[in-house]
């Protein structure tokens, strides 16, 4: 699951950072983006220039002649930081520094000035397809928060199975079963048993029985979870085969988050671009030779797109290529029966609104809403951002509410996607997949 996300804190902030003659915007540490003129004016793109000592030695293109050096680096205030010769407070947070002088909790205010646009509201009824709350969660609160935002309904992917299934339905459904659509997990703890697979699709047919439409598939199939012999369970694994089909068969679609950010499978160092997310969150981090690599884990998954393809599958998080939206649109071109979702990559899309917009006009008929989260979460509510950045022309803003940025060092823009496509994405798509 992605870090992150956005309150009405966002929205309302002045939009903008200005672009400058130095360095505003730099390859930095990890959470900083990759292309230094993402969110810049072109006039002030940086180059980064090989130099000893720590951090990148940057200077402006139009100062070249002269020969201008400026040491230019952000880094995350988590302990064992790489710094020079200057401590940190303590926590999290962006220090910049030249030469000797350092400041800390750098969040400059911007001069550029842009259209901000408040979107407290979806412009159409949402169904938020990609959400996460335990049984201890309230139905008539969320049901509340769903109204104030527009959400018409809301998939929780974490029902669970046996007893805590059982508890998510009769908590929920007894409030209103069309507006909380319970998708159920599968124990993978059993994986040994000869007939596993048929266990578990008998497991999947039961539950939709008692009312649940879907079925989630979470990252460990393919990079945790294990057999008995000690071997990582592939995505592709036959024994897996009779869950795929009995979810076609009963017309459950196949929410399957696989592999995660490129940055997850690189190192963690300077040049990693979410360096600071990972710092935070060194269990995310999927580098090394105790996993496979990236491609590998969403070959697999491919392969089980192409084997069942009577079967709904829905990608998680742009199918976990939100950074390259040509290998997003190329799975959807292979594989019919792929749908994918935009939980938790607005911050990735949106620091590329003429290709991403490209994409959603492109498959248009593909793409459904989601947030990772759930209405009324109190912490990091990500729905006017996401409504904002779908509806909006706005300009070069912030993805969240943090103090520091928690998965890049970017800002993103808007989509303004037509009415036409807003339905398809807010609903139609859903309506289509689960009638």
């Amino acid at each position: 699951m992605a870090d992150a996300s956005a309150d009405a804190d966002t929205v309302t902030d002045t939009v903008t950072d200005a672009d400058t003659d130095t360095v505003a915007v730099a390859d930095t540490d990890a959470d900083a983006v990759t292309d230094t003129d993402t969110d810049t004016d072109t006039d002030a793109v940086t180059d980064a220039v090989a130099a000893p000592g720590p951090g990148p030695h940057l200077y402006n293109r139009r100062m070249r002649p002269a020969a201008l050096s400026l040491l230019f680096l952000t880094l995350s205030l988590t302990p064992g930081c790489r710094a020079p010769a200057i401590t940190p407070p303590p926590g999290i947070g962006t220090m910049v520094y030249v030469n000797g002088a350092a400041i800390t909790n750098y969040h400059p205010t911007p001069a550029l000035r842009t259209r901000r646009t408040l979107v407290d509201r979806a412009k159409y009824p949402a169904v938020d397809v990609h959400c996460h709350w335990e049984v201890e969660a309230d139905p008539v609160a969320m049901l509340a928060a769903m109204d104030e935002r527009n959400v018409r309904a809301a998939v929780n992917l974490s029902g669970g199975f046996g007893d805590d299934l059982d508890a998510m339905l009769e908590r929920f459904h007894a409030v209103d079963s069309d507006r909380f659509i319970i998708f159920c997990n599968i124990d993978f703890s059993r994986i040994d048993e000869p007939d596993f697979g048929p266990a578990a699709a008998a497991a999947v047919r039961a539950a939709h029985a008692k009312g649940v439409r879907g079925l989630k598939i979470f990252k460990s199939l393919g990079l945790r979870i294990r057999d008995g012999s000690g071997r990582l369970v592939p995505v592709d694994d036959p024994r897996l085969d009779p869950l795929w089909a009995v979810c076609g068969e009963l017309g459950m679609p196949v929410l399957i988050h696989t592999a995660d950010p490129v940055a997850f499978f690189a190192p963690i160092d300077e040049r990693n671009e979410r360096w600071m997310q990972l710092k935070r969150h060194p269990d995310w981090s999927f580098h090394g030779e105790a996993f496979p690599t990236r491609d590998e884990v969403l070959a697999q998954r491919d392969r089980v797109f192409a084997r069942h393809p009577g079967t709904i599958f829905i990608g998680a998080h742009v199918g976990n290529n939100a950074e390259d939206l040509t290998a997003a649109a190329a799975a959807l071109d292979r594989h019919p029966n792929l749908y994918v979702d935009i939980s938790g990559r607005v911050a990735e899309l949106g620091r590329q609104p003429y290709t991403a917009r490209r994409f959603f006009l492109d498959y248009q008929d593909r793409i459904l809403f989601g947030t990772d989260r759930y209405p009324g979460r109190a912490d990091q509510p990500r729905y006017r951002i996401y409504y904002r950045f779908l509806e909006t022309a706005d300009e070069h803003f912030d993805y969240h509410a943090h103090h520091f940025p928690p998965a890049g060092d970017w800002k993103i823009n808007g989509l303004h996607l037509p009415d036409a496509v807003l339905k398809k994405i807010y609903h139609e798509n859903f309506d289509r997949i689960l009638p």
